[in-house]
C-alpha cells in the first residue's frame, strides 16, 4: 500500500467517525430545527472534514518524526565519527613529522660533529600505538 493510499484511508475513517459523532450530538437540533439544519449540517461536514485532515498530517508528522528523527540522529553519530578519524589523522600526521624532524636534526647534528649517526629512522621503529 503506497503511503497516499494509507492517508486517505485515514482520512474517510476519521471523516465518517467525525461526522457520526456530530450528527448524533446534534441530532435534536436538526430534527426540530427547520430553519438551520442547512447550516448546521453544513458546520457537521466542515468540521468532520477538518478533523479528518488534521488527523491525517498528524499521522503523516509522527510518521516522518519516527523515521527522520533516528535517521538524522545516526546521520549526526556517524559525521561525528568522520570528524574524530579526521581529527585523529591529522594529529598523526602531524606527530609523524615532528618525529621525522626531531630525527633529522639530531643526524645533522651528529653529521656536523663528525659523529656516526646509527639512530634508525621513525618509520622502522614502533609507533607509540603499537602499530
Amino acid at each position: 500500500m503506497r503511503p497516499v493510499e494509507k492517508y486517505w484511508i485515514i482520512y474517510y475513517i476519521v471523516f465518517i467517525g467525525s461526522f457520526a459523532f456530530l450528527f448524533w450530538r446534534h441530532w435534536n437540533a436538526l430534527r426540530w430545527d427547520n430553519e438551520t439544519y442547512v447550516y448546521l449540517l453544513a458546520a457537521i461536514f466542515g468540521l468532520a472534514a477538518g478533523t479528518a485532515l488534521m488527523s491525517a498530517i498528524f499521522v503523516e508528522v509522527i510518521g516522518y518524526m519516527v523515521l527522520l528523527i533516528p535517521a538524522r540522529i545516526r546521520q549526526l553519530k556517524e559525521e561525528g565519527r568522520k570528524e574524530g578519524r579526521e581529527e585523529g589523522q591529522k594529529e598523526g600526521r602531524e606527530s609523524e613529522r615532528q618525529q621525522w624532524l626531531a630525527w633529522n636534526e639530531r643526524r645533522l647534528a651528529a653529521e656536523r660533529e663528525n659523529r656516526s649517526f646509527d639512530e634508525p629512522p621513525p618509520a622502522s621503529q614502533p609507533s607509540k600505538n603499537g602499530k
